[in-house]
């Protein structure tokens, strides 16, 4: 192709504007250099080594309000099933459900005519071993008399002997005198004779009363004996009355079972007596229905009454672990239930398990709450939730922590430097949460915070450690927020 030449190029019309003349290579290049050196273009490119402009907060007191919530239901505060103790027969039954019955009310009475004789049997055993009681007694009056007479005729017995003895003394000095007048022929010897036959009397006198007093002492000792015999038949007596008397009030027991009471106010909810129905304590009523209500488990017991107290009802709340350590006996709850009313009923916890539960890592909190007009009724559906209330604590905004692993950190700025520090947090309200420990700068150890700390807010995701940062005109917030905020009061407000 050829190139045509200037000569023969088109000449433009006359009309036509000619262009600009093209400014030579020269000019360009000083043109360029003219540019870089100006100032509009350095501020178009940020420095690397300015510093990273934040936001800061520091740890402020707060109260931080948190409400742990969950679907739960009506229980009445006691429940008790009544079943037989003993086998027999229902005689006669007297309430029915939805009645109305008082501590100790008879619900109904089996009929077990056997136990009935055979307390009777044990009452008459008992009256006849309080008579061998007494007639016991009587007998140790008697041999105790025995051994007072047993002494007095000993005692008489020994005095004869005195008298005897001395009988005996006088009449062998009267002998031996006589004796020697008769041999110097004074007396006559038919004297001496007469003396002589009279102590021999006053001789055989004396060994009477010896074998008189021989025997008085034997009877003394039988009469001990007696008495001692006597005094253990009291005793046996006694042991056969209490034995006696024990057996008959445990029959009195087994006869107590005859009657069905109540064991307190409350509602009949239960009923599967019958006028003649056979029972047992192994399954109660057999002849109760399979879908009866109440059954004991393995569905084979059925029992004869159900009865619920009802002045006061239960509601359960299973509080997770983060949260157990806070809630406490009095902690201010409320019960929503929707078939009873639609605004909350206001409540506290009332008790605790004070152990978790080890499979759903909760603790179980309860609340009573009155129900005198019985119109919260057991097994009503019921959404509980129970408040826990931090006032005062250092807390940080949520989005004031970043998480790896299972630790939390938040960003400082200590010395126009960000650093990155592990914290331990407590309860949060989701907008803010409570800061229990801070790790300290030399990360040697935790301590508490003092509200010193310059915590960085905003991206925290563009900080590196030791980077330069800088707060920003207006960036450091109030070291002091509003105790009980919004976030607090709106977390108070319960939910439906």
């Amino acid at each position: 192709m050829t190139t045509p030449s200037p000569q023969s190029a088109p000449t433009a019309p006359a009309s036509r504007v000619s262009p600009a003349p093209r400014p030579s290579r020269a000019l360009v290049v000083l043109a360029a250099l003219a540019a870089g050196c100006g100032h509009e273009e350095e501020g178009r490119y940020a420095s690397v080594t300015k510093p990273q402009a934040v936001r800061v907060v520091s740890p402020a007191g707060r109260d931080i309000v948190r409400v742990v919530g969950q679907p739960s239901f009506i229980e009445s505060y006691e429940r008790t099933s009544i079943y037989p103790k003993l086998t027999g027969y229902i005689e006669k039954w007297n309430v029915d459900i939805g009645d109305k019955v008082k501590k100790g009310d008879v619900l109904a009475k089996l009929f077990v005519p056997e136990l009935v004789e055979d307390f009777e049997t044990k009452k008459a055993t008992v009256g006849l071993n309080e008579r061998r009681v007494e007639l016991a007694g009587k007998m140790v009056e008697v041999a105790d008399a025995d051994v007072k007479a047993a002494r007095a005729a000993l005692a008489e017995a020994k005095a004869i002997l005195g008298k005897y003895q001395a009988e005996v003394d006088r009449w062998d000095t009267e002998v031996k005198r006589l004796d020697a007048e008769v041999k110097r022929g004074v007396i006559d010897p038919q004297v001496l004779l007469e003396s002589t036959n009279q102590w021999k009397s006053s001789v055989a006198s004396r060994d009477a009363a010896r074998s008189t007093i021989d025997k008085a002492q034997a009877d003394e000792t039988s009469s001990e004996a007696k008495l001692a015999k006597a005094q253990v038949d009291v005793l046996v007596a006694r042991a056969d009355l209490a034995v006696a008397t024990s057996d008959a009030k445990r029959i009195e027991a087994w006869t107590g079972y005859i009657t069905l009471t109540s064991p307190f106010d409350g509602v009949i909810v239960t009923r599967n007596a019958n006028t003649g129905d056979f029972v047992q304590p192994s399954s109660g009523d057999p002849t109760a229905l399979s879908r009866s209500p109440n059954l004991a488990p393995g569905g084979m017991a059925a029992p004869i009454y159900t009865v619920d107290r009802t002045d006061v009802v239960r509601v359960f709340v299973d509080v997770p672990e983060q949260d157990a350590n806070y809630v406490r006996i009095g902690s201010r709850a409320s019960v929503l239930v929707r078939a009873y009313s639609d605004e909350p009923i206001p409540g506290s916890v009332t008790r605790t398990s004070w152990a978790l539960n080890i499979k759903s890592r909760t603790l179980r909190a309860e609340i009573d709450l009155p129900n005198k007009e019985s119109r919260l009724l057991p097994g009503m559906y019921a959404y509980a939730k129970v408040i826990v209330e931090r006032p005062k604590v250092a807390a940080l905004p949520a989005s004031a922590f970043v998480h790896g692993g299972d630790k939390t950190y938040c960003w400082l700025d200590r010395d126009g430097r960000a650093t990155r520090a592990e914290v331990r947090t407590g309860v949060t309200d989701g907008e803010w949460c409570e800061v229990t420990g801070i790790q300290a700068a030399d990360g040697g150890g935790w301590r508490r915070v003092d509200g010193a700390e310059k915590v960085i807010l905003g991206d925290l995701s563009i900080l590196t450690e030791g980077a330069p940062v800088q707060v920003s005109a207006g960036g450091e917030e109030s070291k002091t927020a509003p105790a009980g905020g919004v976030a607090g009061k709106e977390a108070a407000r319960p939910t439906r």
